[in-house]
């Protein structure tokens, strides 16, 4: 992945300063001399960001019985029916 050409941590408190201010993102790409898209990635990207300090939560595993061999076990996906044996023999 290659660097960013633009310094976030120096241009994220600017933008948050300007949309709190009322203005438009559009008027903030505009002060900052940037694309509109540019500033709406950049908003969009923060929204989806992980916080620091939250850990992210391990899915469950759900019980299932083989379709195949009726065997017991575990899985993460909803989608996934047959046991690890019987998926890697077909």
């Amino acid at each position: 992945m290659r660097p960013s050409k633009y310094d976030w941590a120096r241009l994220d408190p600017q933008v948050d300063a300007m949309l709190a201010k009322g203005l438009r993102v559009t008027q903030v790409a505009q002060a900052l001399e940037m694309r509109v898209q540019t500033i709406r990635d950049r908003l969009s990207y923060r929204r989806r960001a992980p916080r620091a300090g939250m850990k992210r939560v391990a899915p469950k595993l759900i019980d299932r019985t083989c379709l195949n061999c009726r065997a017991a076990f575990q899985v993460v996906s909803p989608f996934l029916r047959l046991c690890p044996t019987c998926r890697a023999e077909c």
